[in-house]
């Protein structure tokens, strides 16, 4: 079972959208790999298709559902400009939140940190953690995951 701690100082590459690396440091790729969905899918059709990739990516958003759904710190645009942010517990925390929310993200959306920060329809770190919205940080996640896999979704169910 991940906790927050796990995520704090976790390198998440501004161009790369694959979370294979990312689940293997956070030793969660043999869980998502042994998923039954994940299993059954790769089974039918292939390691490498998008409806498995898909798949991974759901498995991995419900693994981090209790953590995204966790009390957070409140945005601090002082942690972003100073020198040393890990001084204190406090800011280690608000690191690591930092961290978890960027990777599911980055889970939710298929695309690296440089395109997210240039897509209007993806939230960024600082709208996920203020969580202005009416439903939680999974489910806008899992909104935002949906959004971005319709199209292989609805191409597996046609080929069915």
């Amino acid at each position: 079972m991940l906790t927050l701690e796990d995520f704090f100082g976790l390198f998440i590459d501004e161009e790369r959208s694959d979370i294979g690396p990312l689940l293997e440091t956070l030793q969660i790729s043999k869980l998502v790999e042994g998923t039954k969905v994940v299993k059954s899918l790769r089974k039918r059709n292939g390691r490498d298709a998008a409806i498995v990739n898909v798949a991974r990516r759901q498995q991995v958003l419900k693994h981090i559902r209790s953590l995204l759904n966790e009390d957070m710190l409140e945005y601090d645009p002082n942690y972003y400009t100073k020198e040393i942010n890990t001084s204190s517990e406090h800011d280690r925390r608000y690191g690591a939140e930092d961290r978890l929310m960027e990777f599911a993200l980055l889970v939710a959306s298929s695309k690296n940190k440089k395109v997210m920060a240039n897509d209007s329809n993806i939230i960024n770190v600082k709208q996920l953690r203020e969580a202005s919205f009416l439903e939680s940080r999974f489910d806008r996640c899992w909104e935002i995951l949906s959004r971005e896999s319709h199209h292989i979704v609805a191409a597996y169910r046609k080929s069915k």
